[in-house]
């Protein structure tokens, strides 16, 4: 437990059926160098066991029911109940490097403007390793400060995360007074992106160049359902135009994220075969993106099945 002159840390997990993932997840905070002030695990309406596991290792763990309402909301349910100086948050399916709060809370103390930190991470499914580095990939250097492996960003970061975010919440810590720290709602899948965007519009990142967060890929992904998630990609950009803390240079660089996203939004719903969905996209697509030929294919493959549009992708690539 954190002394007195120490910064307090809260770790909030949420966690909708995940009894086979649960226990991994909390041993990972148990293990930690630099235990938390306190844990809450926050069912969110769960049908399986994962409630009962989570209450096998209290006291330490408090948790907090409710009806099934999200990944969203859960962590709001969360944040409302912490009472650390510093919030880390950890899906119930992912796992924590033992020195992961040890070597952010040091990164903090660095960088004492930054407002958050996070760390690399690994992907694996199974055994198979499906990405062994997510800062590897690009989109978070240019940094403004670099020590020992350890990095701020400011300004330049806020472009780079329109592109490519390599910011995961299983990997985030955050304070907990900041009056923004409230995940969307009414936004499935990207509510992550659209809270660490807003973020970093307004404060400091900073970055533990190390792998210290463990995401293992499930079978119920959402990121299997492509066109869902470009939608909800769109708006988190539209709400992030109507930002009055958005700048008129960060606009101009979410109008042109907007095209390639709408872009994406149009094809991956029609593969989905979600027709309706699809076509009012494809009236937004410009003109330059698509040939008119193709604008004519698509519209009318929009009335096939899902079925079919699969066994056709090679065609309408």
């Amino acid at each position: 437990m954190s002394s007195l002159n120490q910064p307090s840390v809260s770790v909030v997990i949420p966690c909708f059926n995940r009894e086979f993932t649960l226990q991994r997840s909390l041993e990972s905070v148990g293990s930690q160098t630099y235990f938390p002030t306190e844990i809450i695990v926050v069912d969110d309406g769960s049908t399986d066991r994962s409630v009962e596991i989570a209450s096998r290792f209290a006291p330490h763990v408090q948790v907090i029911t409710q009806a099934n309402a999200g990944a969203a909301a859960a962590r709001n349910r969360g944040i409302q109940a912490a009472k650390g100086d510093w919030i880390a948050f950890l899906d119930s399916d992912d796992q924590w490097h033992p020195e992961k709060l040890q070597l952010q809370l040091e990164c903090a103390n660095r960088f004492p403007s930054a407002k958050l930190v996070f760390c690399d991470t690994q992907t694996l499914q199974g055994e198979k390793v499906l990405m062994d580095s997510r800062i590897s990939k690009g989109g978070v250097r240019g940094c403004e400060d670099q020590k020992d492996g350890m990095f701020s960003f400011f300004e330049r970061l806020f472009p780079n995360m329109l592109q490519q975010s390599r910011v995961i919440t299983s990997a985030v810590l955050v304070q907990r007074e900041l009056p923004e720290l409230s995940f969307p709602e009414h936004i499935w899948g990207s509510e992550d992106w659209a809270l660490w965007l807003k973020l970093a519009s307004r404060y400091a990142f900073a970055m533990v160049d190390q792998i210290l967060v463990t995401m293992h890929q499930q079978g119920d992904n959402i990121s299997s359902k492509k066109g869902k998630l470009y939608r909800n990609d769109l708006k988190v950009l539209y709400d992030l135009l109507s930002d009055p803390a958005v700048r008129d240079k960060e606009r101009e660089e979410i109008s042109v994220q907007l095209q390639d996203k709408t872009l994406g939004a149009f094809y991956f719903s029609l593969l989905d075969g979600e027709g309706p969905q699809a076509r009012n996209l494809l009236k937004k697509v410009r003109p330059h993106q698509i040939s008119r030929f193709k604008t004519m294919m698509y519209w009318m493959a929009s009335f096939l099945p899902r079925k079919i549009l699969r066994r056709a992708r090679p065609t309408l690539d």
